[in-house]
């Protein structure tokens, strides 16, 4: 048979699926915004990227303590468990990052950056699809 979609899913995985969009959508707006914020100092104001970033890491460490609160079954909380590894990953690296002494130090990050970026969204891509909910809108 198929697999269940988010309307047919069992009520324990809807609500799941409910628990996590509750944290990730504040979680990603923030994000957004932090990110912007980011972009528009990164090279020309040390000090205003640099707070930006480190608000970045606060809110993915915040979302990490959020995420590991809920109580997944085994196989999705293996899933979450993988995301929230390679989040603290990015967050510490956002934090060097943040700790960079110059704008080209800084910026040199930019790579490593886009590559943890990449495996947390994979991650995301995972755990939404064992809740039953589409891919995330954007990146």
């Amino acid at each position: 048979s198929a697999p269940p979609s988010a309307s047919s899913a069992a009520p324990g995985i809807r609500a799941l699926a409910a628990d996590y969009l509750a944290i990730a959508r504040p979680a990603n707006h923030r994000l957004d915004v932090e990110v912007s914020a980011y972009a528009k100092h990164a090279s020309h104001d040390l000090a205003a990227a640099a707070a930006a970033l480190r608000a970045q890491a606060a809110t993915e460490r915040h979302f990490d303590r959020q995420l590991a609160a809920i109580p997944f079954p085994p196989a999705i909380d293996a899933t979450a468990r993988a995301l929230i590894g390679v989040n603290e990953i990015r967050a510490g690296l956002t934090e060097q990052q943040a700790a960079a002494t110059s704008i080209p130090a800084l910026l040199s990050f930019t790579g490593g950056h886009k590559a943890a970026d990449a495996e947390v969204e994979a991650q995301v891509r995972m755990i939404r699809a064992e809740l039953g909910l589409p891919p995330p809108e954007s990146s």
